[in-house]
């Protein structure tokens, strides 16, 4: 097991997380050449249960779902495939997000 000596506080990774899940939505509403203040967020619905948040939002021709898992720190986007059954499109570990943007701006 990892040693957490200087660990984050959870609900800081939880906003954060809405956050990245926020501009992941926005950036997929883009048109080319148009700025991104002129989209507006299509989030319909965010609900928290237990260690899960949910958001679902309109993909354009279809429906998102967004799943954040605070157990396992985990994002994860679905579609509705044909209005039947949920399709999972992405899974990502926020730890390596996280890392990942960190490096990016030099370790800020």
């Amino acid at each position: 097991m990892k040693d957490h000596t200087n660990r984050l506080n959870p609900n800081v990774l939880w906003v954060t997380a809405v956050i990245i899940a926020a501009l992941t939505v926005v950036q997929l509403g883009r048109k080319s050449g148009s700025s991104p203040f002129e989209q507006q967020a299509l989030a319909e619905m965010v609900a928290s249960v237990g260690d899960y948040s949910i958001m679902t939002t309109n993909g354009g021709n279809e429906e998102l779902l967004f799943v954040l898992d605070n157990r396992n720190e985990q994002l994860l986007v679905y579609k509705v495939d044909q209005q039947k059954a949920l399709m999972l499109l992405a899974r990502e570990e926020l730890d390596n997000v996280f890392s990942s943007a960190r490096s990016k701006l030099g370790g800020r």
